[in-house]
């Protein structure tokens, strides 16, 4: 199983705790027992998603609602991450903040454009709070110019953003 650290959009904040292997491992066989399409799938990733514990569980509530179909990452930060980019078909296995594998989505769509031509359609993906372009593209400005500081890197327009849209595929908590 292929198991690659992935830090989403929002993980700003003091450090989450990483799932042990075996965690998810344990997580992934009971996906694949409760949906038997993945039974055929290659693996999955992992995903910290939320700034802190409360607004990770708030993202959780927002993908089980339907609300939140879809996350962004940065090319920039996968390069330094040396990390896949993500792809049609990618299993992602979403981490509470204290390490437990929770959710299982499927990237379904993948496009990338630049920060500066993002519009309400692109960020449709993201959970309501937070959708309007007028509130993404403040919150996204501050969260990645934390992250892209340590590289001597800054938010510009010109700076290519992946939209991933996803589906659920299972739900631990549920």
């Amino acid at each position: 199983m292929d198991q690659t650290n992935q830090t989403d959009e929002s993980n700003a904040s003091a450090e989450p705790a990483a799932p042990s292997p075996a965690a998810v491992t344990a997580f992934w066989e009971r996906a694949q027992q409760a949906v038997p399409e993945l039974q055929s799938a290659g693996g999955c990733q992992w995903r910290w998603i939320g700034l802190d514990a409360p607004t990770t569980r708030q993202i959780f509530e927002l993908i089980r609602a339907g609300d939140k179909t879809g996350t962004f990452t940065l090319p920039w930060l996968v390069e330094r991450g040396e990390r896949p980019p993500p792809q049609v078909g990618d299993c992602l296995v979403l981490v509470d903040y204290d390490g437990t594998p929770t959710l299982l989505v499927r990237t379904r769509r993948v496009h990338t454009l630049p920060f500066g031509d993002m519009t309400n359609e692109d960020t449709a993906v993201d959970g309501s709070p937070v959708r309007d372009i007028a509130v993404w593209r403040p919150l996204h400005t501050v969260y990645w110019g934390a992250m892209l500081e340590p590289y001597g890197l800054t938010v510009a327009d010109e700076m290519p953003v992946i939209v991933e849209a996803f589906e659920l595929l299972f739900d631990a908590g549920r």
